[in-house]
């Protein structure tokens, strides 16, 4: 690897996006089209699919992370977005008017911060498309209507590349005086932007153990590598152990991540999935017998001894299924591929309407364009694909796609991959131009 440099050697330098007027129409577009996709689905900020406005007003009300009143430590949702949805909660009770305004936010951000890596990545001349193709997304679109962590986790992996890039591009090396001292600094951000992104969302842990491996190619020499990759790992560790050391106290378990995780490997390994599966008689599988029928063998006690109890039986039915149907488990992991890079919406009933299948479909040609797009980048990239940047972002999208391989997966699983798809598409967009532009 001759350059550590994520950007081309031929890539213009940009003292600041502050000066760069493309920057201030991304900003104001993507204000606009989040701002508008909101206030046209305004009644989905009422709603609470997963919890989490409920634990954000008991933080604000009896000031504990806990679905339950008496108060009963939970570890059922990650902690970070509830917390954020409490902090900035002015009226202290999560209005849908403050939910609206964060993920506006959290939107605007993240189409800002797509802009700059795409600068990052040598795509300046493409980098207000990268920022509006992440504005304008229709997965991200539909879950910045809704009360859950996908908007979140999209900015915070974004965030993350961007660390990545920044160390990369510094061209740091133990020759450097001030190298040791600024890439610590930097692979302790990297290690911030991440951890964050695990309080959001834990499957960014398999990530998190891949990274030192792009931390380790943003440098030159042995020493400063090493040095790096250290700062990554003790950052990391140190934003990890509270969660972990309270879990111990509370559930007398190192829960690293959440009691989620069994029922969502539960949910997409049971007997009535691979039924259905087997069947196909309907579009969408309906899961109500299957929650009831998990709840009745494992009924919630109101304690948190009893939610780690149902996850670890969760796990064991889980891995149970699979290992008496190993046929059906095998084509499961299959279908939750498909389900993960699926094109268009799955239809929700055999009576739908036109105009929804019209969406649909739309969303689908969408995607399938951006998709060619994006083959189209990774041929134009080639080799450059070995630049930290680029091996922290396929690192993403792989780490991702294998979790949802055997965990229940569908289109919106992988929001946090948007950015580095519209960059990729970039990419693409460049090959053609280039080579329309030389006929």
């Amino acid at each position: 690897m001759d350059s550590t440099s994520d950007a081309s050697p031929t890539s213009p330098r940009r003292e600041s996006v502050w000066l760069d007027w493309q920057w201030y129409i991304v900003l104001v577009v993507a204000l606009l089209i989040r701002g508008g996709a909101g206030y046209l689905q305004y009644e989905n900020f009422s709603q609470d699919p997963d919890s989490y406005r409920l634990l954000a007003n008991n933080i604000l009300r009896i000031h504990s992370f806990t679905l339950d009143d008496p108060a009963e430590p939970t570890a059922f949702r990650p902690p970070l977005y509830p917390l954020l949805l409490a902090v900035t909660s002015i009226s202290r009770h999560v209005l849908p008017e403050e939910v609206l305004l964060l993920h506006i936010a959290l939107g605007v951000v993240t189409a800002v911060l797509t802009f700059f890596w795409a600068i990052q990545m040598g795509l300046e001349r493409w980098r207000s498309v990268a920022g509006l193709l992440v504005a304008i997304d229709p997965i991200l679109l539909n879950q910045s209507t809704l009360v859950m962590t996908e908007t979140l986790a999209t900015c915070l992996a974004i965030l993350t590349l961007v660390a990545v890039s920044s160390l990369a591009n510094k061209h740091l090396s133990s020759d450097d005086a001030r190298g040791s001292r600024d890439a610590t600094i930097s692979a302790v951000n990297i290690a911030g932007a991440i951890g964050l992104a695990i309080f959001c969302r834990p499957t960014f842990l398999v990530w998190a153990t891949l990274l030192p491996i792009a931390v380790w190619f943003c440098c030159r020499g042995w020493k400063l590598r090493i040095s790096s990759v250290l700062a990554y790992g003790l950052m990391l560790l140190f934003l990890l152990a509270p969660w972990v050391v309270r879990n111990m106290l509370v559930f007398e378990s190192p829960v690293l991540g959440t009691t989620h995780g069994g029922h969502t490997l539960l949910w997409g390994n049971n007997e009535s999935y691979y039924e259905y599966l087997r069947s196909g008689k309907t579009p969408v599988w309906d899961n109500t017998e299957f929650h009831q029928r998990f709840a009745r063998r494992n009924p919630y006690l109101g304690t948190s001894a009893s939610e780690l109890a149902r996850d670890k039986a969760a796990y064991r039915e889980a891995i149970d299924t699979m290992k008496q149907n190993p046929d059906m488990a095998a084509y499961s992991v299959l279908v939750r591929f498909t389900m993960f890079w699926r094109l268009l919406p799955n239809a929700l009933s055999q009576d739908e309407s036109g105009k929804r299948t019209m969406v649909r479909y739309a969303i689908g040609a969408w995607y399938l364009a951006q998709f060619a797009l994006v083959i189209a980048g990774l041929f134009a990239i080639g080799k450059n694909l070995r630049k930290p940047g680029w091996i922290a972002a396929l690192m993403l999208l792989a780490s991702f796609t294998l979790v949802h391989l055997f965990f229940w997966s569908n289109m919106r699983m992988r929001s946090p991959l948007v950015p580095i798809l519209a960059v990729l598409a970039c990419a693409g967009i460049e090959l053609i131009w280039n080579r329309l532009t030389k006929r």
